[in-house]
């Protein structure tokens, strides 16, 4: 195989919208994709697939996403880059359009106004959500439309180095699925192969010390190799100790008709979140990204519970498109019922003077009006996953273990708005780029913001795409 213009690792969202504007742009492309199924695994492919920003609506002003950006994710290591996602995101929503998505309003919260359709968060359970809905069906016309402008989409193909020449990125190496190495040789490369949240090192490394209690919410294929073989070419990293997932009962680690949905986020943020020691530990108003993050830091992730009553249940608990009640119940998960607090911290195997003790704080601090005075404090704030906390007075008493569901790690190479991977001095490196879920410092910060994956993923693969065929315009 001749020399191509980009060589793209990964077959998700980031590397077909990056393959096919490149292709529209009059570059030679192939595409390497780990997987060998027809229908391989992909977290856009499995996503609810919405385009949103911060929870805000995607066609929103520029200037309110980037503010939504920058507050959702403190400590943003680039503010340039949530100008990039800010500007382009709507223009994105438009080109997928364009090019075999199909859009609708999926809810009625205001950020799903773009939601690809058919609409999957329709039904519990792994394996009935995602065949032949919105991101399944886009990924199979990307790819067909790859294929029909002439680009090569290989599968069983894992990269597994870069092709460094005196510092300039011209390749990858990659195994195929007979076992030999071969080299693809390309003039750029673009690295979207996901994050790192099925190496089980990596996520012990830098997010939990259990990964084998994590619930792989997604597709599980990220290996971090793109991460991996970046930070071998001088690549620097950033926000590699958050993930984005959601607050799921215990039981989905083992049973995956109770995965990816329902999630409990909006229970979490509306009730009190406790350890085994019956103690609070994170600040449920975060909203499910952020719990579920402190969830997956502790010692052990299985032993949290949300503590609740029946009108928390019988309100937030009913709220969202797939909500836990009554999902939760028929689907057999363990829900601990008491009529007194101390009952159900024996049930729960939880000190019960510590459990009342917590739990009279917290009510005490709602009634006050202060619940940020609360250890941890307790953020009251509009959000779409987040609700107003709720005093937990009985009668009736219910607690749910929970784990943390992971979906997509934060962290990863850094990039400039273009998607050039870029050095510790900030510096880019020749021939090198990344985009989606690969980089790191767009989301995540001290609170686990959350941008949005589709629409990070979207806008960063057309960017580089762009980027590419611009720099190799010049140096023709």
């Amino acid at each position: 195989m001749s020399c191509v213009d980009l060589a793209i690792v990964g077959g998700g969202l980031a590397g077909l919208v990056a393959a096919n504007r490149a292709a529209e742009l009059g570059c030679s492309v192939v595409l390497l994709e780990a997987g060998s199924e027809e229908r391989y695994a992909a977290n856009s492919r499995y996503a609810g697939g919405v385009f949103h920003l911060a929870f805000r609506a995607i066609g929103t002003e520029p200037e309110v996403l980037e503010q939504a950006i920058v507050e959702a994710c403190a400590g943003l290591r680039d503010p340039a880059l949530a100008r990039a996602l800010a500007t382009d995101g709507a223009r994105v929503v438009e080109w997928l359009a364009q090019h075999g998505a199909e859009f609708g309003r999926g809810g009625e919260l205001p950020f799903m106004g773009n939601m690809l359709a058919p609409f999957s968060l329709r039904e519990t359970g792994f394996r009935n959500h995602w065949r032949g809905k919105g991101g399944d069906l886009l990924l199979q016309r990307l790819e067909a439309s790859l294929v029909a402008a002439g680009g090569r989409f290989i599968r069983s193909a894992r990269a597994r180095a870069l092709r460094m020449i005196d510092g300039q990125c011209q390749g990858v190496i990659a195994c195929l699925a007979d076992g030999t190495e071969r080299v693809f040789e390309a003039r750029t490369v673009l690295l979207a192969d996901g994050g790192f949240q099925g190496n089980a090192g990596m996520v012990r490394e830098f997010i939990s010390p259990r990964p084998e209690h994590l619930c792989k919410r997604g597709a599980g294929t990220g290996m971090g190799d793109g991460i991996r073989m970046a930070r071998s070419a001088g690549a620097a990293l950033a926000g590699m100790d958050k993930f984005y997932g959601h607050v799921q009962c215990a039981g989905a680690l083992d049973d995956e008709s109770l995965w990816p949905y329902p999630v409990l986020d909006i229970v979490a943020s509306a009730a009190i979140v406790v350890d085994g020691t019956g103690r609070r530990f994170t600040d449920e108003g975060l909203g499910g990204v952020a719990v579920a993050n402190a969830i997956a830091a502790l010692d052990e992730p299985l032993s949290s519970f949300v503590i609740l009553d029946e009108a928390i249940w019988a309100g937030p608990g009913g709220a969202f498109l797939l909500p836990p009640n009554p999902a939760l119940e028929r689907l057999g998960a363990t829900i601990h019922r008491a009529d007194e607090i101390g009952a159900l911290a024996a049930k729960l195997g939880l000190p019960a003077r510590t459990l009342e003790q917590t739990l009279r704080e917290y009510n005490d601090a709602l009634s006050d009006g202060h619940p940020e005075r609360l250890s941890p404090p307790r953020t009251v704030r509009p959000a779409t996953l987040s609700t107003a906390p709720s005093p937990i007075h009985g009668p009736g008493f219910l607690a749910i273990p929970l784990c943390a569901g992971i979906t997509y790690t934060m962290g990863g190479i850094v990039i400039d708005t273009d998607g050039r991977a870029l050095d510790e001095r900030h510096r880019p490196i020749p021939g090198l780029y990344a985009a989606g879920a690969t980089t790191g410092g767009i989301e995540g910060g001290a609170n686990a913001g959350y941008v949005g994956g589709l629409a990070k993923a979207a806008v960063f693969g057309l960017r580089c795409a762009e980027a590419v065929a611009h720099e190799l315009r010049i140096s023709a």
